[in-house]
């Protein structure tokens, strides 16, 4: 199955991640994957993020030459295909100084000094002058983007100064001697004022320990902005007929391994593992982009592939199985086994052998010492044999979930079908699903079954349903 091609915002994602954590085998990577994007014929459309890595990478010294060489003529050429020039005199400070349009708002906003440049012109207004009330002197909060690799700071202002409220202290010290026969209460009544009329004129430093509270305020507003979503991606694989007949008589063998012919089962589960490890290669720019985010992700596959376990590991992406982490990003739950995952045969202990170089057919229990084999299952017409454990906490993460993602889906099998279907009917969680597939028919099938559910659910079939997810989840 070919993979489903990198949307222009991924590409543009792993470049800023790179530049951000100056990750330079990222940014090399990145580099290779914008050049071939460009003349692969594609239009790009954010050209406005694009310059800004441009600038980026042109004054920045620590940047290798053979990246630069790669990456910044491939964004000039992108550039000036658009009729964008470029100034690589121009650092990324000044650049962000200067006036332009937002990609965050699509407001034009200024520094303040076009009116000493143009007197006869009025003032732009700024990006928190055009959302906030004119009644009100607190900071307003912005949208983010989904691709700011540091939303809010073009727009944090950090003149805002929140004057401190005028308050009725009672006056501590009165003046002992009372001239002109005044009263003790017209004293008290006048310091009182006088009080106040100081209290209305910040120190400095006041002003300084406003300005920082201000800007504590802002940052933990734009926190709070960004909200953790629980996500539940299903990721479905074709399974042949033959490699569910060979399942099936492999857990046959196993019920009575100590019978049972070793040769027969060995060169059964190499014949298995063989058939189960597919390729997933496909889903490396989707789980890099949700190992940069604060959300919850479980995985959910038909796939028994011990590719999934190399391709995270790889790419350094955080990851746990059928065990959700606070300190995971994404939990893998492969409800019909794994060909890494081993299970003992009397403790029923598992164990995940994470070794590249070798593949092991048998282990042994760390903890009893028996004979630890795959854990298999498989499902044909007539006979469906799953770990019920498996399945539930597949169906409890799908309906714990905010936001699915549902990668070719198939109308045949009957375990996930029921499986999404029951999640969907028992949860109260499920705000927007999204469905991949290049068959039309199969995502309007899906689109229908759930709808059939609860239609107060946003569904997305789009062409442009990756771009999209990602938008929602960032």
């Amino acid at each position: 199955m070919a993979p489903f091609p990198e949307t222009e915002i991924m590409t543009i994602k792993r470049l800023e991640v790179a530049l951000r954590k100056m990750d330079l085998k990222l940014l090399k990577d990145g580099a290779y994957k914008l050049h071939e994007k460009y003349h692969s014929g594609f239009k790009f459309e954010y050209i406005d993020l694009l310059k800004e890595i441009f600038i980026d990478v042109t004054n920045n010294p620590s940047i290798p030459n053979d990246i630069k060489d790669i990456l910044t003529p491939t964004i000039d050429d992108i550039l000036s295909s658009q009729g964008v020039k470029t100034d690589t005199s121009t650092s990324p400070y000044e650049a962000l100084k200067q006036n332009r349009v937002s990609s965050l708002t699509s407001l034009s906003y200024s520094t303040g000094n076009e009116q000493q440049e143009a007197p006869h012109q009025p003032p732009k207004q700024n990006a928190f002058e055009a959302f906030s009330p004119k009644t009100t002197a607190q900071p307003r909060i912005l949208k983010q983007s989904p691709f700011s690799a540091q939303p809010f700071k073009e727009f944090v202002n950090p003149m805002v100064v929140e004057y401190p409220k005028e308050e009725n202290n009672a006056v501590t010290s009165i003046v002992e001697d009372v001239q002109n026969n005044e009263s003790v209460e017209k004293i008290e009544e006048n310091a009182n004022i006088e009080t106040k009329a100081q209290a209305s004129q910040p120190t400095e430093q006041e002003y300084l320990q406003n300005n920082v509270k201000n800007e504590n305020q802002v940052e933990i507003q734009q926190q709070s902005m960004t909200k953790q979503k629980s996500i539940a991606i299903f990721y479905n694989q074709d399974s042949s007929k033959d490699k569910n007949k060979n399942i099936q008589k492999y857990r046959e063998l196993l019920k009575n391994y100590n019978n049972a012919s070793m040769g027969e089962i060995l060169s059964l589960l190499s014949e298995i593992n063989v058939q189960a490890d597919t390729n997933v290669v496909e889903l490396k720019g989707i789980l890099e982009q949700l190992n940069n985010t604060n959300n919850y992700v479980s995985l959910i596959t038909n796939s028994q592939s011990a590719n999934f376990v190399q391709l995270m590991e790889t790419n350094k992406i955080s990851y746990s199985i059928f065990n959700p982490r606070n300190d995971k990003k994404i939990n893998l739950m492969p409800i019909f086994g794994l060909s890494d995952l081993f299970e003992c045969s009397q403790c029923h202990q598992e164990f995940l052998e994470t070794e590249k170089e070798t593949k092991a057919f048998v282990l042994q229990c760390p903890k009893c010492k028996s004979p630890m084999f795959p854990s298999y299952y498989a499902q044909n017409d007539r006979d469906i044999e799953i770990n019920l454990d498996y399945y539930n906490m597949a169906n409890i993460a799908f309906a714990n979930s905010q936001v699915w993602l549902v990668i070719h889906p198939s109308i045949d099998d009957k375990i996930t079908i029921n499986l999404l279907r029951s999640a969907l009917k028992v949860s109260n969680q499920v705000e927007e699903i999204y469905i991949i597939d290049k068959d039309i028919n199969v995502r309007e099938t899906y689109k229908t079954l759930f709808n059939e559910i609860n239609q107060n659910i946003k569904i997305n079939t789009q062409v442009s349903v990756i771009e999209d997810f990602l938008k929602a989840v960032y």
